[in-house]
């Protein structure tokens, strides 16, 4: 049974693209659009690995996280933060939400998101 992939992202585009490239490594892939959606779909359908952008309208990203580490589930879901911030405040912020694995959307590709999958799942 392939692992289960939750991408909450609000970009059309990059949701397309990271989906596509990691189901074409074998991964079932999930969307949401936005943070509550997105973590609606945590608690209902129980991913592998959770794949987070930070900014998004309505809930934000910063949102998810605080309410995972409410409900103890940092632990219980590999995450990966996508983030255009990649500052050493945003990164000191994350770091305080018990992020352990963030990618800077400005320097990133699919092939090093999906290596990343790999090691986390």
């Amino acid at each position: 049974m392939p692992k289960t992939i939750l991408i909450i992202e609000d970009d059309n585009v990059l949701q397309k693209a990271m989906k596509d490239a990691l189901e074409a490594e074998g991964y079932l892939i999930i969307q949401a659009f936005d943070g509550e959606v997105g973590f609606k779909k945590i608690t209902q359908e129980k991913p592998d690995l959770i794949i987070l952008d930070l900014i998004m309208p309505l809930k934000p990203g910063e949102w998810v996280l605080k309410k995972m580490n409410e409900k103890g589930m940092m632990d219980k879901y590999p995450l990966i933060v996508l983030t255009v911030k990649s500052d050493t405040a945003n990164v000191n912020n994350l770091m305080s939400l018990n992020v352990k694995n963030h990618i800077s959307k400005s320097d990133y590709s699919l092939e090093m998101l999906a290596k990343k999958v790999k090691e986390l799942i």
